[in-house]
């Protein structure tokens, strides 16, 4: 994973976890020699609505990226304990892309605390990657007011700068 995303607007965290290799193995039969990456970045301006930006995902040679986008949501969201959904999800192809994004935001029950998190998600594939971009958001920011547009532009961006070639 790079140092920065969206140029320079996000900075990778040193303490994050290291990619789980569980999930390249759970991907397996979606993807060809499939390798985990995982990176977890703090928002460079203390005016975003974000508290921490990560993406989580599986480069190799990807078989269907429609079935392996659907199959990558569906693991993620049983190892998170089944995040709701509040808002979506919905297919946004951001202006000046050609590949679409399914985006939505859901809430969840952070592990060990007592309060639920809500997070705004993009996933996508293509032929070498299965990622998604999530990005937990401040306690003050209302599932309703996120702007799934806004952050599908955003998330085109970090694609392409962590997508394998």
């Amino acid at each position: 994973m790079p140092d920065s995303l969206a140029d320079g607007r996000y900075r990778r965290e040193r303490d994050a976890a290291d990619p789980d290799e569980t999930l390249a193995e759970l991907m397996s039969g979606h993807v060809e020699q499939p390798t985990a990456a995982f990176g977890a970045y703090d928002p460079v301006s203390d005016r975003s609505q974000a508290l921490v930006l990560s993406v989580t995902g599986v480069y190799g040679t990807v078989l269907s990226p429609v079935t392996a986008r659907d199959e990558l949501l569906r693991v993620l969201d049983r190892r998170d304990n089944g995040p709701v959904p509040l808002v979506g999800p919905r297919t946004i192809t951001p202006p000046g892309s050609q590949e679409p994004l399914q985006c939505r935001v859901t809430t969840r029950r952070m592990p060990d605390v007592d309060f639920d998190t809500v997070e705004a998600a993009c996933t996508w594939a293509d032929a070498s990657t299965v990622a998604t971009v999530s990005e937990v958001l401040r306690p003050t920011v209302k599932p309703e007011d996120v702007n799934l547009d806004a952050f599908a532009s955003e998330v085109d961006t970090i694609r392409n700068d962590v997508r394998a070639d």
